[in-house]
């Protein structure tokens, strides 16, 4: 049985990383932690008042946990929950926990986070270093329809072996929901010959893309021919391509860096933007991580594999 590590800290952007948490595990017949990060500053209480208390410990910790896991989830979907408080700076313990879960799923913002910013602080450690893939979920993101029920899924192919990796995810995901995937390609012209419009031909870069976008597909839905794949070439940027093909959206997945990054980062420009601008819930695979094969992470064939490696 594969596993899901929610984040929780008492926020309603935090709740709805639960529920939609609650969702996936329940869609994969996946084990749902649910995390609380505390400490003698961080503190939860029950109702959610923020206070002090010097006496603050473990108990207080899995009392409060356990009222927010069941106000948000239901007493019964709650009694599935394994809830785990932890003594650890936020950023810490989820990362420590994502270190065997299949996805590591977050709020953008917690109790702490400044309302300007998109993405906390926490989120966004998690990103950048969690070796599995994080959902990112806002709070719009789980009224959209249920399993099987006119869901679509975008990935963002760019030709890199990152966004590939992405593509097998979301193929595996398609594939445990019943729904389609939209493998979504952007080409432009390179800014050195933007200026010289006439000289420029237009439809060799175009067929260029076709071909990279044909190619990928090609490649990982070999593995998954059973789910329906839609290829959608856009002339835009990456991160527009993939925010507009958002708005309509359930899911979007997208590698952590792709070809356009420097090695050093850890996160694209583009992940970086999707993250923090699309309107649906986003997952990031990183490069490397538990499991070189993420098709099949939600499948049945995936799972054995892993298991057998």
């Amino acid at each position: 049985m594969g596993r899901i590590v929610v984040g929780v800290d008492g926020s309603e952007p935090g709740r709805e990383a639960l529920r939609w948490a609650q969702r996936e595990a329940r869609i994969h017949d996946h084990e749902l932690t649910a995390l609380l990060a505390w400490g003698l500053f961080d503190q939860l209480h029950v109702g959610g008042e923020p206070s002090f208390d010097p006496d603050y410990g473990p108990g207080d910790a899995r009392t409060a946990l356990a009222a927010v896991v069941g106000d948000t989830l239901g007493a019964e979907a709650a009694a599935g929950v394994r809830q785990v408080p932890v003594c650890d700076l936020p950023a810490r313990a989820l990362l420590d926990a994502a270190r065997d879960a299949d996805v590591l799923a977050v709020g953008p913002r917690g109790r702490g986070g400044l309302r300007e910013l998109v993405l906390g602080s926490v989120s966004q450690a998690c990103l950048h270093h969690a070796p599995c893939p994080v959902a990112v979920v806002r709070a719009s993101d789980t009224t959209g329809p249920g399993p099987g029920n006119g869901q679509r899924i975008v990935a963002g192919i760019d030709g890199s072996e990152a966004s590939a990796r992405a593509l097998r995810w979301a193929l595996g995901e398609a594939r445990a929901r019943g729904t389609t995937v939209e493998a979504v390609h952007a080409w432009h012209v390179p800014y050195s010959l933007s200026f010289a419009t006439a000289a420029v031909d237009f439809p060799a870069f175009e067929d260029a893309a076709r071909r990279l976008l044909d190619r990928m597909v090609d490649a990982a839905a070999a593995k998954a021919s059973d789910v329906p794949v839609e290829r959608v070439l856009v002339r835009a940027s990456a991160a527009d391509a993939l925010l507009g093909a958002a708005r309509n959206a359930d899911l979007v997945v997208v590698g952590s860096r792709g070809v356009g990054g420097f090695r050093g980062l850890l996160l694209g420009s583009v992940s970086h933007q999707v993250a923090h601008h699309a309107s649906c819930p986003v997952v990031v695979v990183p490069a490397t991580g538990r499991g070189e094969s993420y098709e099949g992470t939600f499948g049945p064939a995936g799972r054995a594999s892993k298991e057998a490696g």
